[in-house]
């Protein structure tokens, strides 16, 4: 397992401690596709029930989490609705090329 993958799982986990539900976690980007520089960022989506409601309230609450890990973890939440969403190109994206996390 990458560096990357391991910051990107301890992010999971303390989201998770944090109280928040977690049906599904991955990450996705340059580390999924496997051309990750030093410099990349480490897209990681939550999918939560949670998420959906206020998306600048949870995108800043999952990046004061992030930071505590490492300022190159870039959180994502979506709902089970949006990541489910045919028609979300990100969430299309993130279902077709990413690296599931636990």
């Amino acid at each position: 397992m990458s560096n990357a993958i391991s910051k990107a799982q301890l992010f999971v986990d303390k989201v998770k401690a944090s109280g928040i539900f977690v049906s599904k976690a991955s990450v996705f980007g340059s580390h999924a596709r496997g051309k990750a520089k030093n410099y990349s960022d480490i897209d990681v989506c939550i999918v939560s029930p949670s998420f959906g409601k206020d998306y600048i309230k949870e995108m800043v609450m999952l990046r004061q989490i992030s930071l505590t890990i490492d300022s190159r973890i870039e959180p994502i939440p979506l709902s089970p609705s949006d990541f489910s969403d045919p028609l979300g190109t990100l969430a299309s994206q993130i279902r077709t090329h990413s690296l599931p996390l636990k």
